[in-house]
């Protein structure tokens, strides 16, 4: 008998030693990762749509709006920025972009955290260490939505499986009062029952609790971010949405743990769940959490923000490692916006530029040359700037705009739109949000070049005269040098350029002031190798 006791004693001593083991190599792992990531450029993953839940519960706070969205590629921009360790950080840092806006206070704190992130790498990887027990599991990416909807998730009929409770512990009171073998019968009646009903509510309590384990284990991670002195001085307001969830915590582990003693096949676990189950224990449990998320569901959700916050905060300072170089932009307060040495940050190999704006710009210039790529980078530094104080710049000082598009213009079969239907739509939005509480910056490539030459010229002159008497900055695209004399007045005139030589071409991707004067269409076509009777005619 001592033999089999010491024999199980040192099999549990030894099972427990290799799992100390293991938790040790995936904590060593885990912080080799941590410090490895920060300020490198991020894989890029598979795109997940579900990083828009969090955004979806606010439609209202959306600037950027869809068309702007693609014409900027700012999924892959984000896909750029994002180092997030959580779903709720992917979240919040979309909903950042998307929202693109903070007034002083909000900027000035949001710059205090990433700052110090930044600075302080004990504290970070402290942090990241605790966000990565969370991850981004897919059901973790549907918290927002799950808690939006929670009430949804209760147990109808509550005070039934209360009042059986009652009735088993009424029932066994009196047998053991009585003491005859006819008192037995009753307690024995409701344990069936109450296990009848245990087995039947089971599949579906245990599909609901798969739900709320993540959205219980976030709060869990808030509570230890908040006991953190340095978190809790960043994010005041986080120890305090946390109390009033600690039943909820509480009592989620006591069910997780049950959960798991019944999953691993342990033999007293399965027998604690038949016992438990004969209480009615877990359904009520259960049905508590779901009241307890029910009444806080709005502090919930702040509580995810600020926890995304933390993770986004943490993105955007690894981001700005990862630049070439970055600057945190200047409010304007008038009309005017200046970008010094500014570049795209999805380029590998940048080159910069700069501008400073008063008014309108005309950007010509010859095919492939930088026009597309300068207007974008422009566009999506303003995008950064108002929603993650960060701009790929050494100088960016602009005002509060609202940033809108018109480019990647393309037909629509589905919806029997022309490319230029849908181009005079994209413009139209442009004139539509134009007022003057909030200026608007909006970049234009090739306007209206879905339409004849005569038709598009005068059209163009018609519609950008329009925006600039409007509180409004427009950055413009175009191949047609008319415009450029017919808007001098009003517009500024920049070009990019390039040297042809025998068999190449090279840009050099430098803004330069005034129109462009060179043209290298028939150039690159008889570099490309097209037959010598197309050139001859062309160039005639």
């Amino acid at each position: 008998m001592l033999v089999a006791v010491l024999t199980v004693l040192v099999l549990f001593i030894f099972v427990q030693i290799i799992s100390f083991i293991s938790w040790r190599d995936m904590k060593r792992r885990r912080k080799s990762y941590i410090r490895e990531k920060f300020g490198r450029i991020p894989k890029a993953g598979e795109w997940n749509e579900n990083r828009k839940d969090f955004c979806s519960l606010f439609p209202e706070e959306i600037s950027v709006d869809d068309i702007t969205w693609n014409d900027l590629s700012m999924d892959q921009v984000f896909d750029r920025i994002n180092q997030c360790d959580t779903s709720a950080g992917e979240e919040i840092l979309y909903w950042r972009l998307r929202k693109n806006g903070m007034d002083p206070e909000e900027r000035a704190l949001f710059e205090k955290r990433v700052e110090a992130f930044d600075r302080n790498d004990r504290l970070r990887e402290s942090v990241e260490d605790l966000l990565c027990d969370m991850g981004k599991s897919s059901a973790s990416y549907y918290i927002p939505s799950y808690m939006d909807s929670i009430e949804e998730y209760r147990m109808r009929n509550a005070w039934v499986y209360r009042l059986l409770q009652v009735l088993l512990l009424v029932s066994v009171i009196a047998a053991l009062v009585i003491r005859s073998d006819s008192a037995v019968f009753l307690p024995a009646a409701v344990c069936v029952v109450n296990l009848v009903l245990y087995m039947l509510v089971k599949m579906k309590y245990e599909l609901e609790l798969s739900l709320s384990g993540p959205a219980v284990q976030l709060l869990e991670i808030g509570r230890k971010l908040a006991a953190r002195k340095e978190v809790a001085e960043l994010y005041p307001e986080l120890e305090s949405r946390i109390k009033s969830f600690s039943g909820v915590i509480r009592r989620s582990k006591l069910l997780q743990t049950q959960k798991m003693n019944v999953t691993s096949g342990d033999p007293l676990g399965i027998l604690s769940d038949y016992v438990l189950g004969i209480t009615l224990w877990q359904i009520t449990t259960y049905n508590k959490i779901m009241s307890l998320l029910s009444r806080c569901a709005r502090d919930y959700l702040e509580v995810y923000r600020m926890i995304g916050e933390i993770d986004a905060a943490v993105s955007t300072a690894s981001f700005r490692r990862s630049l070439p170089w970055y600057c945190t932009p200047e409010e304007e307060t008038g009309k005017e916006i200046e970008m010094e040495d500014i570049y795209h940050p999805l380029l590998s190999d940048p080159v910069e530029n700069s501008l400073t704006l008063d008014r309108g710009c005309l950007i010509t210039g010859s095919n492939a040359s930088g026009k597309s790529t300068f207007i974008k980078a422009a566009a999506v530094n303003a995008v950064l700037a108002q929603s993650l104080n960060t701009c790929a710049a050494r100088k960016m000082s602009m005002p509060r705009v609202q940033v809108l598009t018109s480019m990647a213009v393309k037909d629509d079969l589905m919806e029997g739109e022309s490319y230029f239907i849908r181009e005079i739509r994209y413009l139209k939005r442009i004139l539509d949000s134009l007022n003057e509480e909030r200026m608007t910056f909006c970049a234009i490539d090739e306007i209206l070049r879905g339409t004849n030459t005569g038709e598009r010229i005068r059209a163009s002159k018609a519609i950008l005269e329009y925006i600039s008497d409007k509180n409004c900055i427009a950055l413009v695209a175009t191949h047609d040098k008319e415009l450029t004399e017919l808007l001098k007045d009003s517009y500024i005139n920049c070009h990019f350029s390039e040297e042809m030589g025998e068999n190449d071409v090279a840009f050099s991707y430098k803004l330069m002031p005034g129109p462009a004067t060179s043209q290298n269409a028939i150039a690159l076509l008889r570099i490309a190798g097209f037959p010598d009777e197309i050139l001859k005619a062309a160039g005639k």
